[in-house]
């Protein structure tokens, strides 16, 4: 995988490791290289590393190295919660961006910091240990399924056509009777 010029070696190393150890997709790889950038950037921002009118996109994180990883605490992770909560706009690009990150979102960012921090104390024994052991992820709420009313079901019924209009019609039949997700 081809990484941007200011990447660390210690990220480039774990994502490595997830790409080419653990097999996780590209897609996977690049979440967690955006995860992974953005907590390093606050991080420099917060333990004041850059000038705190410093916008965080323009933070270079070349310089992060695992100094900076073992000067890290449980506290400073709540703070970069905090931050993506309350501060962090929903969709940069976006005229209507909303701030603060969701539940999903946050959980996400937590489940990449534990698998990085993971990586360095057990993988490169690079900690001696996981200063996140104890890191709660937030409560996501769950919502019920979306479902067909009776009468979606039957136009969903009559539309299907075509050359396998008979094998459709049953699929489609057993994801209406057994309660079945597509998904």
């Amino acid at each position: 995988m081809k990484f941007p010029s200011d990447t660390p070696p210690i990220l480039r190393d774990f994502l490595n490791y997830h790409e080419t150890i653990l097999g996780h997709s590209k897609n996977t790889v690049d979440e967690y290289y955006l995860d992974l950038r953005l907590y390093f950037r606050f991080l420099k921002l917060h333990k004041g590393l850059v000038p705190s009118s410093t916008d965080i996109e323009d933070i270079s994180i070349s310089d992060v190295d695992i100094g900076l990883i073992k000067d890290t605490g449980l506290s400073d992770v709540y703070e970069f919660l905090s931050y993506l909560s309350r501060e962090r706009e929903k969709h940069q690009n976006s005229k209507n961006a909303s701030v603060g990150l969701s539940a999903t979102s946050r959980a996400r960012k937590i489940s990449t910091l534990r698998s990085f921090y993971k990586y360095l104390t057990s993988k490169a024994k690079l900690l001696e240990e996981n200063p996140l052991a104890d890191l709660d992820s937030p409560k996501i709420m769950k919502s019920l399924p979306r479902y067909l009313t009776l009468d979606d079901s039957k136009k969903l019924l009559m539309a299907v056509d075509g050359p396998n209009k008979e094998r459709d019609f049953c699929i489609l039949m057993i994801f209406l009777n057994c309660g079945l997700r597509i998904s």
